[in-house]
């Protein structure tokens, strides 16, 4: 097999994983980078999107037929057997599935064979086409916190920008790719739609484009402008009135004015590096320069923990994790579960635990190797760990008091500590990663939380965290199989870590309700750690300002940057 026909079956294997949803994190990597560096690749990517949508909505309007009635019949029966309802319209879906993955077999096969023909293709002379309404225009390469409109189609990684589809985001970044190369980010709230392979309109909100060598062109347009790029980086913000800025960071870009009145016809100007302009409406379109602001440009979405695997149980939801992925200093890495730092608890103060769904109970078999406690520090299970910490509604400003049996004239410390199996160091971007059990009816940001870094010194720096980068809204929570939650009898909870493992426990209750695993990355700089520092611990609180209660189920250490393949 030559290269170029290896080429396209790794391509179309990519392309078959993503959309069946089938596809790996290393395979989502593979994919990315491929699209980055190859505009045949895109072309191509896009013309599978669009077969794609194509053949399901052609499924979608395939009626029953009476043939596919009778086919429901078993072998050898009679031709009046009844028909179960609804497994008519089930096996004629399954039908249409199959005609539909042959037809896309076929397709990939052609595109393969058509790249090994050695004939000249006849190019048409007739007038290119208009692009369909249903035509896929570019794709969601990433997304941070992102928050959707109520009515507007629901994008995540990998979902195809559909030609002449409005979309709104209330809050977060979208990051988008076009076939032409184009890279897009933007901020929410924003209303936007594309009109083309090289043009997206923006009604409201802030996007900045990097047009590299190729995307030549490409066009922004607005309520009062369309700003053509020539290779270049640029920022646009639009007011809801309309009103746009545009400043430009790199390379040039034409600015041109709409035609509000036959009295109004402002000329288009060109802008280079560094120069700014504002558009407003006064009986037309006045344009005036505005100062420079480079911070106005947006060149990657934040650090974060980006996604995560994970195995699946008998409901086909998550239950250990697998692996990690992080985005650090603007570039993700992918971390196995096996090459975290592991922790070990050597504190808690709280009221519960959570099991699997087979309801054991590890304090009541005596074993040293099933301690409650290794429900959090030794195992990788999303269903089970020591939860519901006591917490404070203000941070630390003292030393936490830890005593592995509570002194009654010296309380311990409301809360849960943790101590790296090796320190961890502070590097670029997230340095720690910690995951939460979220019921579906709790807050959608998650529970609020204070980390402080142990051993408490003077410098030490509470941070408070607010929210989580993968949320119960983000596309990448994955829903948890069921499992036990394990409350202690006492009313106030336990007082220590030896409580932790001889206290009486309810039994357990089975907990009906869906959760999800959501997930965030802690920043050794916001606890005022230098770069090269590193930390042995963190102590855990809930902020305690309303009546959930952060439920840790993995915690790890990352390691440094030197260590890690991307």
């Amino acid at each position: 097999m030559n290269q170029d026909n290896k080429h396209n079956e790794i391509l179309y294997e990519l392309f078959g994983a993503l959309c069946n949803q089938t596809i790996t994190p290393e395979q989502h990597q593979q994919l990315e980078e491929i699209l980055s560096a190859d505009a045949d690749a895109r072309q191509k990517y896009f013309n599978y999107l669009d077969l794609h949508l194509n053949l399901e909505r052609m499924h979608d309007e395939q009626p029953v037929s009476d043939y596919e009635l009778l086919i429901q019949a078993p072998l050898g029966s009679s031709a009046h057997t009844p028909v179960p309802p609804g497994s008519a319209v089930k096996t004629a879906s399954a039908l249409w599935l199959l005609v539909s993955a042959a037809c896309l077999v076929l397709v990939a096969g052609f595109l393969v064979f058509y790249q090994k023909s050695p004939v000249t293709p006849q190019i048409s002379q007739e007038a290119p086409q208009p692009q369909s309404e249903a035509t896929s225009i570019a794709s969601v390469t990433q997304t941070a916190a992102v928050r959707f409109a109520e009515g507007s189609p629901f994008l995540k990684v990998g979902s195809s920008i559909m030609n002449r589809q409005e979309y709104a985001i209330s809050a977060g970044q979208l990051q988008l790719i076009f076939a032409n190369g184009a890279e897009v980010i933007l901020t929410g709230p924003a209303v936007f739609e594309s009109q083309g392979p090289d043009h997206l309109a923006v009604r409201y909100g802030a996007c900045s484009v990097y047009a590299p060598d190729g995307a030549e062109g490409f066009t922004v347009e607005t309520p009062l402008s369309n700003v053509v790029d020539y290779g270049t980086r640029f920022s646009v913000n639009v007011s809801e009135a309309g009103n746009t800025d545009v400043q430009v960071i790199e390379g040039e870009t034409d600015v041109r004015p709409v035609k509000l009145n036959s009295e109004n016809d402002v000329k288009s100007q060109r802008l280079t590096r560094g120069m700014a302009q504002r558009l407003t409406t006064n009986n037309g379109v006045v344009v005036d320069d505005i100062p420079f602001d480079q911070m106005s440009y947006v060149s990657q979405l934040p650090d974060r923990v980006v996604s995560y695997t994970t195995t699946v149980g008998p409901e086909n939801r998550a239950e250990d994790l697998k692996c990690v992925t992080v985005q650090r200093g603007g570039k993700s890495y992918q971390y196995e579960v096996e090459n975290l730092i592991g922790i070990e608890l050597t504190h808690y103060k709280g009221k519960s635990f959570l099991t699997r769904n087979d309801g054991i109970d590890p304090g009541n078999d005596g074993n040293p190797k099933t301690l409650r406690r290794h429900l959090l520090d030794d195992d990788r299970c999303l269903l089970t760990g020591v939860v519901n910490p006591g917490g404070s509604s203000s941070p630390l400003t003292s030393a936490p008091v830890m005593n592995e049996e509570e002194d009654p004239a010296h309380p311990n410390t409301p809360g849960m500590a943790i101590r790296f199996r090796e320190p961890v160091v502070n590097d670029v971007g997230p340095d720690i990663i910690l995951f939460d059990l979220q019921v579906i009816v709790h807050s959608t940001t998650g529970d609020a939380f204070y980390v402080t870094p142990l051993p408490f010194t003077k410098t030490s720096k509470t941070h408070l965290i607010q929210k989580f980068d993968i949320d119960l809204a983000s596309p990448e929570a994955k829903p948890l199989e069921k499992f036990w939650l394990h409350i202690f009898n006492q009313k106030s909870g336990i007082r220590s870590r030896s409580e932790l493992e001889t206290a009486k426990g309810n039994g357990g209750n089975w907990h009906v309700v869906g959760a999800k695993a959501l997930a965030t990355g802690i920043d050794l700089s916001d606890l005022g750690f230098a770069e090269g520092e590193t930390v042995e611990g963190l102590f855990i609180q809930d902020v305690q300002d309303d009546n959930d209660v952060i439920d840790p189920v993995f915690i790890g250490g990352l390691p440094p940057l030197k260590h890690t393949r991307k």
